[in-house]
Order: structure tokens, then sequence, then C-alpha cells
């Protein structure tokens, strides 16, 4: 049961505001916002807080999200709380980054939130919230981190209602005679989310009616685990390497890691190559792997990670640096720089799905077999100008007679259209140099002009 002094036990306890604080409140007009704005409202004095609410307009729903935006303004002015609405294109912006319009609207909401100024901002996740993400991100797959759920506060983001059920805010609208919008699109199905909300919860419960609850309580030990643990890889990472060069380079000691419990070790390469990255956004298990195998190699070999880091082995040294043609700002893991060694030796390149590209130079020209996962090009047209990426609006492939866009490709090649914005690709600017698989642009193939010979061998 839902009360206010059991939310400001809530919030005093997990610390999240503080007196003389300017606290944003996401409304949507649904009711665990309108929930959550009229406990806010209720408890603003006792707290020592400003508060305002905030709606963003997504352009979608026609006449019915005009509605949710008239209906929140009113409940603001109800309860005397400014209340500022911000129109966004959620399905242009969503088109220009090749986003889900859930994905694109999720992202736009917490940049207009960030823009805001606030000092916290307070949104209206739940238990059932919480432990959808938990699922959601337990089928695609995730580590520990992905299981902890959604937590009370990460960063300036509050959640007050993070231990309710949906059950109970609704309940609490009811008693409170509070009136709140459906919004339709909650009910597709077609949406994983809504999947998991609609009939994989439903069936959980049958099993248990507290089901909810159970995942809700795991994630949250789970939290405490993954937190101990950063804490750990932490202090492995101080123990066995040299920040003195950061953010250009690091060094690791090896022999420094080998009694480390595997988990911390992986968690602590993570965490090195967040340091040289300057974030840990798009940093996979992948590339952990990566330098895990590698440091098992020969001395001198190298590869490539994300943000255009490189990673050597040096005998007892595990060394992470930058190159001299990173670029200013990789936001994406579709998006890998190549930038390989041009003595003649192997290097590696390690895509986020998990897929190697081993990579050298030679300027011995010889019987090229047909292999659709091994191609041979002319390094010279290509150098250290392109990168690994999924495809792009405007991409074009050579051809003999001149040239054709990348989509008619994959219709040709029979290629579903749910499967090729996963497929990587080697590319200059929106020029197409091989799909692996389906085949290379005419214009890098081997000539009779072609001095240094580029060969990749994806190993899948």
């Amino acid at each position: 049961m839902i009360t206010v002094d059991g939310i400001f036990r809530v919030m005093a306890g997990h610390r999240m505001t503080e007196m003389g604080n300017r606290v944003l409140i996401g409304v949507s007009g649904g009711a665990d916002s309108v929930c959550l704005l009229f406990l806010m409202s209720e408890l603003r004095e006792r707290l020592g807080i400003s508060i305002e609410a905030i709606h963003v307009h997504h352009g979608i729903r026609g006449e019915s999200a005009d509605e949710d935006c008239r209906f929140t303004e009113e409940q603001c002015r109800s309860l005397n709380v400014p209340c500022r609405t911000v129109y966004a294109d959620i399905p242009d912006f969503a088109a220009k980054e090749g986003l889900s319009e859930e994905e694109a609207g999720r992202l736009i909401r917490y940049r207009v939130f960030n823009e805001s100024g606030a000092d916290r901002i307070a949104v209206a996740h739940h238990m059932e919230d919480s432990a959808e993400t938990t699922l959601f991100n337990l089928f695609r797959g995730t580590g520990i981190q992905g299981l902890c759920g959604i937590r009370p506060v990460s960063g300036n983001i509050i959640r007050p209602l993070i231990f309710c059920t949906r059950r109970e805010i609704e309940e609490y609208c009811r008693e409170k005679g509070l009136s709140w919008r459906e919004d339709e699109t909650n009910a597709d199905v077609e949406l994983s989310r809504n999947r998991i909300r609609h009939n994989i919860i439903p069936e959980a419960e049958m099993i248990n009616p507290g089901a909810v609850r159970h995942i809700y309580e795991a994630s949250e030990k789970l939290g405490s685990i993954w937190e101990y643990m950063e804490g750990e890889a932490e202090g492995l990472m101080k123990a066995v390497s040299d920040t003195s060069a950061l953010p250009e380079r690091l060094e690791i000691s090896i022999s420094g890691t080998e009694k480390a419990a595997p988990v911390l070790r992986s968690l602590a390469f993570k965490k090195a190559i967040a340091l040289i990255a300057g974030k840990e956004k798009d940093i996979t298990t992948a590339h952990v792997r990566a330098l895990e195998e590698l440091i098992k190699g020969l001395s001198g070999k190298s590869l490539s990670l994300p943000y255009g880091i490189k990673a050597e082995k040096s005998f007892d040294k595990l060394i992470l640096k930058k190159t001299k043609d990173m670029p200013e700002s990789v936001e994406k893991t579709e998006e890998i720089p190549f930038i390989i060694s041009e003595d003649g030796s192997e290097s590696i390149i390690v895509l986020p799905d998990g897929q190697k590209l081993i990579c050298s130079i030679s300027v011995e020209k010889e019987n090229f077999p047909v292999s659709g996962y091994t191609k041979w090009l002319d390094y010279d047209k290509i150098k250290n100008t392109a990168v690994w990426r999924t495809r792009r609006r405007g991409d074009r492939i050579s051809i003999k007679e001149g040239s054709r866009k990348l989509k008619d490709l994959f219709i040709d090649e029979k290629i579903p259209a749910e499967k090729r914005d996963s497929i990587f690709l080697f590319a200059r600017g929106n020029d197409v140099i091989w799909v692996p698989g389906l085949r290379i642009g005419h214009s890098y193939r081997i000539t009779e002009e072609t001095k240094r010979v580029l060969r990749i061998r994806l190993d899948q």
C-alpha cells in the first residue's frame, strides 16, 4: 500500500533529494507518472524542494497524444505545479538514427531532462518496469550488470516509486480520485517489452503471485554484488597498471592479473578500455574476451578496439593506447575504425558482435581462391581511411558498370529486412568496400596496378 509517509521514507533512505533541490518530474499522463506528480506535490514542503513537471510530446498517436498533453497540463495546474511541454519528432529522429521509435523516444526524453538544468530528475519507474528490464536483458544476452534491473538512484535520476507495483499505483490513484491516460501503444505486443509485460509476467505470476517482487529482489541483490565487484576491479586496476600517461596510454602488468579471479580480471580489462576511451558505453564482452586471448599469445601481437584504441602485448605488459588516426568521437559500436599495422604482421579487429577480423598487408600477388569470408583488396585505395560498421542511408557499392544501392543488393540476395541493420560491412563514407558473404566493391579489387594487397579474413 502506497502512503505519503512511505514514499518519504524511501526518498530519505536513498538520499534522493537535498534541501533546496530543484526537481523535475517527467509526466506522461499515465497512472504511474500521475501518482508520482501527486506524491511529489504532497512532499515538496516536507522535503524542502521545488518541483516542476515536463511532458514530452513525441509527435506520434495524433489526437490521442494531444489529449495526453492537455491532460498533463491540467493536472499540473490543479496542483499548482509549473509544467513545460516539449515537442519532438520521434519518427524522424528514429529514422535518421536507425532506432526503434521506442528507443528514440527514451533517448529524446532523457536528453530533454538532462538539458533542463534541474538538480534531480524524478521518473515514475516501478517494480514491474525493473522486472521487465531484467528479463529483457536476460533474454537478449547480458552480464551481471544487465540483470541488476532499474536502480532507485542513477546519477541525478531518482525513482521514488521503484518499490511499488503497478497494482499499488493504480489503487492509490483510485483512492485519491486521480484519473490518468492510457497509451494505446502499451498494448502492442509486437514490442518486446510489451510482450514481456502482457504475456510473460502474467504467466510467471500464475506460477507464483509474488514473481515480480522476487525478480526485483533478486536484481537488487545482484546490484549489491555488482557494486562490490566494481570496487574490487578498480582496486585490481590500481595495483597492476601504470596510469601516468592517461588518457593516451595505459600499461597493465599481465602477471599481476593472473592471480585475480577471472570475473574480476575481465571487469578490470573492461575498465581499462573505458579509461582510454573516456566512456564505458559500447564496450562489450567480446572486446574483453579479445584482450584475454591477446595476452595468451606471443609478444608483439595487437588488435584494434572501439574508439580507435589499439591493444598490444609487449612481453609482460598489456598496452592500450589511442592511435593517431583515432576519430574525435565514435559514439556507436556500429562503427569501428580500420587501423592496422603496415609491416606485414597480422592485426586483429574485434567487432561488437564478437566476430574477429584477421588482417595483413603483402606486396605479393598470387592466385586468390574464391571465398565469401576472406578477401584480397587493393590496400592503397583504402589505407586507414575505412571503418567497419552497420549500414547507413545512402550506402552504395561499386560494380563494373558503375554503382548500385546497398539496399538493392540486400534485396537481390534475399537478406531478410530484420537482419540488414545487424550486418557489419567495410566502408569509406557511403562507399561500401565489402559486405562479408556477399561481394566486394569493384573499385577495390586487385588489378595490375595494385602495389600492396590487403588480406582480410572474417573469423565467425
